[in-house]
């Protein structure tokens, strides 16, 4: 299970690549300093399935020059599925975009709140989730996405946060 493990961070690793199919358009102002509140959100986070070895979930986010770029991975199986997550400035507004393999284009939500280890953003226009937020609290990260009606819970654990500032 150990080299598993290994072999799926290094694959999380390789795929925090740039993707092409994200959108591209960030603000000239925007720079490193400019994401240092999401600092904490740098690294590789495994979530926890218990009870079920055949699903894997890892997050995966590095901070770049233009924002802070994620890859969701979940493993069922021998099946592979990718997310790509910006986090940037566009049009002066501090987004949170989401690009699920399964969908065409991505979904945009406006982070509409920021705290130490904190944020939240928001699409009332989107389907489901419209809204999603991200905690960190030592080396557990929790996410709930949700709506009016339902709100849903993700815990990852840290396995890595060297080399990816």
């Amino acid at each position: 299970m150990k080299n598993i493990t290994i072999l799926i961070l290094l694959f999380c690793f390789a795929c925090s690549k740039p993707a092409s199919n994200v959108h591209k358009e960030t603000s000239q102002s925007a720079n490193k300093q400019d994401f240092a509140p999401f600092e904490w959100l740098v690294g590789v986070w495994e979530r926890s399935m218990s009870g079920d070895d055949q699903i894997n979930h890892f997050e995966s986010w590095t901070l770049t020059k233009n924002g802070l770029r994620g890859t969701g991975t979940t493993i069922l199986g021998e099946e592979v599925t990718n997310e790509d997550i910006l986090i940037k400035y566009s049009n002066d507004s501090l987004l949170y975009v989401a690009h699920p393999a399964q969908n065409e284009s991505p979904t945009s939500f406006l982070i509409t709140e920021i705290k130490d280890s904190f944020f939240r953003c928001e699409n009332e226009a989107h389907d489901f989730p419209k809204y999603i937020e991200y905690h960190r609290q030592g080396d557990t990260l929790t996410a709930f996405i949700g709506d009016a009606k339902q709100r849903t819970r993700f815990q990852f654990k840290l396995q890595n946060e060297r080399d990816f500032r």
